[in-house]
């Protein structure tokens, strides 16, 4: 049996995942059913509308955008999928899978930020929405060819050929320019000419480093525990008279907690922004919520986590 405060702790933690998850779809609904004049979303219709290609880069635009909302419910449910895991605390909470269920919302929460970045100008956004389509299609059309036909099914190769030949087709068409290497490969988009260039092979771990900069290491230890690294799975291990137990540890699972409402806030946050909609109470409540599990991970690491005397302190008692 676990604790009292530790049981305390988890329920408060169950708690707070599973109000954000809640709290999500309604939100992102309300969002992306405002239409305020003068918003980014607005600006940058009137801009696509205006454009060279207007049809074409409407539904490339088009195409980003719901991109962008796969991504953001991806993280309400994979916070939803977290509070669950913490729901009967008494029985059992996982040792580890609560970290690979964090890194999923934690990525997709990246992928949106770097579209609907409030700090560059659209033309940079729309390249950056461009090159993420096209990463997204040739991973799929790779995957694709490695699954072979059978007699109850055509091998799906062939079928994303033709949807990445399509979306090829689609910004050829609205005269997007993309780049290529010195071996001929695809390496980033364009919207005009001489316009920013937006690299469409990017590393997660760079853009997760760069939202996320009041959390160092994140990526890396989250990655740790998803690729099965010992260096971060030994750390719940104990061993003795040839006896082994593996356990959970209640601010590991804190930490998972903040690191998804951490991406359940920025994709409120760029998503409300986009909008028009940042002054959605939700907005606030979800930076609630993350307070109030950081002050509970503070109370509960002072109250369980020994930690070493000031070496400072420590000479001033021995020569004392």
């Amino acid at each position: 049996m676990r604790s009292d405060s530790a049981l305390t702790f988890l329920q408060l933690l169950h708690q707070q995942a599973g109000d954000q998850a809640e709290a999500m779809q309604p939100t992102l609904q309300r969002m992306i059913e405002t239409s305020i004049t003068g918003s980014p979303a607005d600006l940058d219709f009137k801009t696509v509308a205006r454009s060279v290609r207007a049809r074409d880069r409407q539904e490339l635009w088009s195409r980003i955008q719901i991109n962008c909302l796969h991504s953001a419910v991806n993280v309400s449910d994979h916070l939803r999928a977290l509070a669950l895991m913490l729901s009967a605390p008494t029985v059992g909470v996982p040792v580890y899978a609560h970290t690979t269920v964090a890194r999923v919302a934690v990525e997709s929460a990246a992928n949106v930020a770097h579209v609907l970045d409030p700090a560059e100008a659209f033309e940079l956004r729309f390249a950056r929405g461009i090159a993420f389509l096209i990463d997204d299609s040739r991973s799929a059309q790779q995957a694709a060819k490695r699954v072979p036909g059978n007699a109850y099914m055509q091998a799906p190769g062939p079928r994303f050929q033709r949807r990445h030949d399509d979306l090829l087709g689609v910004i050829a068409r609205a005269r997007i320019e993309i780049t290529v290497n010195r071996n001929g490969n695809p390496k980033g988009v364009r919207t005009s000419p001489g316009g920013p260039e937006a690299p469409i092979d990017l590393k997660m771990s760079d853009l997760i480093t760069r939202l996320y900069l009041h959390l160092p290491g994140l990526y890396n230890l989250m990655s740790g525990v998803t690729h099965g690294l010992p260096h971060t799975l030994s750390g719940n291990a104990r061993f003795a008279d040839r006896r082994a137990e593996w356990n959970m540890d209640p601010l590991d699972v804190a930490s998972s907690v903040l690191a998804a409402l951490n991406a359940a806030d920025s994709v409120l946050a760029h998503i409300g922004w986009h909008r028009g909609a940042s002054d959605d109470p939700e907005v606030a409540e979800t930076r609630t919520r993350i307070a109030a599990v950081d002050t509970a991970m503070v109370h509960f690491g002072r109250a369980h986590v020994p930690l070493p005397k000031p070496a400072a302190l420590r000479a001033a008692r021995s020569t004392g």
